[in-house]
């Protein structure tokens, strides 16, 4: 009696696993800025001064783990360029530096569209990448990145995507 009990739990938990896996439940409905430096190369001087803050976004955790080397603790935003630091180290992007901002969708295992991220190019092939489950205020720190390169200016190609998971 007790293996028919065991096998029919994992029977039914097997018949979940599978339905979710082919027709997972659906995120939530996200509106992301794509942000190109590439095309208006010219129009950002290089500098390798940062200039004032402007924006920090504070990591949900304050202390990562030394296997986490993916994820960040605190991101500043400056005129110039962004900082990111994980528990004593940091690694400073230049707007000079950076090709593209790009939103990405971020699927787990039950639900397709989870949460976002922004992945930052760089020119030579390197990518960092800020995950919102990780960073509070992450969709603030792009708008004011945004705000830092007006359209008259021409110095990137900002478009909206939508992301409506349907």
């Amino acid at each position: 009696m007790d293996r028919i009990l065991y096998l029919a739990i994992l029977f039914a938990l097997g018949v979940f696993c599978i339905y979710k896996m082919f027709r997972p439940p659906q995120g939530q409905h996200y509106r992301l800025k794509s942000i190109d430096f590439t095309p208006f190369r010219g129009k950002i001087t290089p500098t390798h001064e940062l200039g004032n803050h402007i924006y920090t976004a504070i990591g949900k955790r304050r202390f990562l783990l030394p296997t986490e080397i993916d994820m960040w603790t605190e991101v500043l935003l400056y005129e110039n360029g962004i900082v990111l630091k994980h528990n004593k180290r940091e690694k400073r992007l230049y707007f000079g530096q950076i090709h593209a901002i790009v939103p990405i969708l971020v699927n787990s295992l039950f639900v397709k569209g989870k949460y976002y991220a922004y992945s930052i190019e760089l020119g030579d092939n390197n990518k960092y990448i800020l995950k919102s489950s990780e960073i509070n205020g992450l969709d603030i720190l792009i708008d004011n990145i945004v705000s830092l390169f007006p359209p008259e200016r021409e110095a990137c190609v900002v478009t909206n995507v939508y992301y409506n998971n349907k």
